[in-house]
């Protein structure tokens, strides 16, 4: 897999890392699709913060209505114990894309420069991925490849940590004697099909530019900023 000249974008709670060949409708396809199935879980259950698997299951029935193909999906759950050091929460979903695609540790890496790199990115992408309060903070957070097709690999991570919500980072090691009950990873491999998705691109994209308006949940990352979306 070719490791350069991807381009980085959030998608709300998701850190989307684009190939070159990826044509821009589907790119936008892709942006498009992936806000509206988080904003239908949001309506539909409430935040990621409060029960992920409850939301997972209805943003992973978004992407399915917005004729999105699941071919893959993968789960995992563990309960951290003992002091030895567990990993950053990037690590899990940097190496099952590993795993898809030889090469994406290296893309994730260059991801993460763009948003630690670009003005105000972090700021706006905390909030959707990192919810703090005196009980410590919780962590809900996507990585995704996109490939020409589109075709989507992404994976999440859910947990809650005793740590305050500035001690956190996508990168920083946690420890598991700070970790709060269980910690969840899940994965999904989908193919657009394109034919059904064409008739209702357009009323899509009108809804999703009505939300960008409302709050800024799509971002290009890594470059100067001369818009949000196509």
């Amino acid at each position: 897999m070719r490791t350069d000249n991807y381009s980085v974008w959030m998608a709300a709670g998701t850190l989307l890392l684009i190939a070159p060949e990826v044509s821009l409708s589907e790119r936008q396809a892709v942006l498009d699709s992936l806000l509206y199935a988080q904003l239908v879980a949001n309506k539909a259950v409430g935040s990621r913060f409060a029960d992920y698997p409850q939301w997972y299951s209805r943003y992973r029935h978004g992407l399915s209505a917005r004729d999105w193909i699941l071919t893959q999906l993968f789960q995992d759950t563990h309960t951290p114990s003992g002091r030895a050091s567990m990993v950053a929460p990037i690590q899990p979903l940097a190496l099952w894309l590993e795993g898809r695609h030889a090469g994406a540790s290296s893309v994730v890496e260059q991801g993460l420069q763009a948003l630690g790199s670009t003005q105000g990115g972090l700021d706006i992408f905390r909030p959707f991925a990192f919810e703090g309060d005196a009980s410590g903070t919780r962590i809900a957070l996507e990585i995704g490849l996109v490939h020409k097709g589109p075709i989507i690999d992404m994976c999440s991570i859910a947990l809650q940590t005793s740590l305050l919500l500035e001690q956190v980072t996508i990168e920083q090691p946690l420890y598991a004697n700070t970790i709060q009950g269980d910690v969840l990873i899940k994965g999904q491999s989908a193919q657009l099909d394109c034919a059904l998705f064409e008739p209702r691109r357009e009323e899509l994209r009108r809804l999703i530019e009505r939300k960008q308006q409302e709050r800024c949940y799509l971002l290009e990352l890594g470059k100067k900023q001369g818009g949000n979306h196509e």
